[in-house]
């Protein structure tokens, strides 16, 4: 019995160990993703307006995406 509850503990840290982990690189992607958009528009529009523009503008659309 105890060497079955060892076992599934470590099967639950290493479980949390990767939720751990994912969300930082989820974020760190969808930051990567709403940059590029962000520029992508920037550069369409000549840069005439506010980078907090774009941003708003890009978060929008990646959001609506996924």
């Amino acid at each position: 019995m105890k060497n079955g509850k060892i076992k599934s503990q470590a099967v639950a840290e290493e479980q949390l160990n990767l939720a751990n982990r994912f969300p930082t690189a989820y974020s760190l992607e969808l930051h990567r993703l709403i940059e590029f958009q962000a520029y992508l528009r920037a550069e369409k529009d000549g840069f005439r307006q506010d980078p907090a523009f774009y941003w708003a503008a890009a978060e929008r659309d990646i959001h609506q995406y996924f």
